[in-house]
C-alpha cells in the first residue's frame, strides 16, 4: 500500500477532523495531539479511536509545507511521531494555538489564545511549526515548467 497525502497550502480546519483522519492510521489510545493550557487547567489529550483501516505495509509520505497549519499540522505531527508517515517538503506555518472569541461590546470582540497544541511528544507547534523529515524546496521556475520537486520526492519514497 502506497500514499501520498498532500497537505501542502491546507490551512487546516477543526481539531476534531485532525483526531479522525489520524484515527484511519492510528490503534485505538494513541495520542494525536496535547491541548497545553499553561498550567491554568489540565491538559487534554486528544487519542485515536483506531480505525485500523491500514496496516505495517504501508508506505506513506505527507507533503506539508509553510502554508499548512493548524489542523494540517496535527495530523502531520502524529503520523510522523507514530512512524506511520514520512514528512516531505518545507516547514509549515506553526499555527498551533487554541483560541477563543470574547465579547467586548455589542459590536465588538477580542480573539484570546486559551491553551497551545503539542505533538504526542510536547513538540510545540506554534514554536517553530514541523520541521520536514526531508526538506525539499520547490521555486517559481519548478512550477512554470511543471515540476513538482517535492512530489517526485515522495513518490521515490513511497516506492522503495
Amino acid at each position: 500500500n502506497q500514499l501520498i497525502l498532500d497537505l501542502r497550502g491546507n490551512p487546516g480546519g477543526y481539531l476534531e477532523s485532525a483526531v479522525d483522519m489520524a484515527s484511519w492510521f492510528l490503534p485505538a489510545g494513541k495520542t494525536i495531539v496535547i491541548e497545553d493550557f499553561g498550567g491554568k487547567k489540565p491538559e487534554e489529550l486528544y487519542r485515536s479511536r483506531g480505525y485500523d483501516s491500514f496496516d505495517e505495509t504501508l508506505s506513506m509520505v505527507i507533503l506539508i509545507d509553510s502554508g499548512s497549519a493548524s489542523a494540517s499540522e496535527i495530523l502531520a505531527g502524529a503520523l510522523r511521531e507514530h512512524k506511520i508517515a514520512t514528512l516531505v517538503g518545507d516547514t509549515t506555518y506553526g499555527k498551533g494555538s487554541v483560541q477563543e472569541l470574547v465579547d467586548v461590546t455589542a459590536d465588538s470582540f477580542l480573539k484570546v489564545t486559551i491553551a497551545t497544541w503539542l505533538t504526542p511528544e510536547r513538540v510545540s507547534i506554534s514554536e517553530k511549526g514541523i520541521e520536514p523529515d526531508i526538506k525539499v524546496g520547490i521555486t517559481l521556475e519548478n512550477l512554470a515548467r511543471g515540476e513538482d520537486p517535492q512530489m517526485e520526492k515522495a513518490l521515490e519514497i513511497v516506492k522503495k
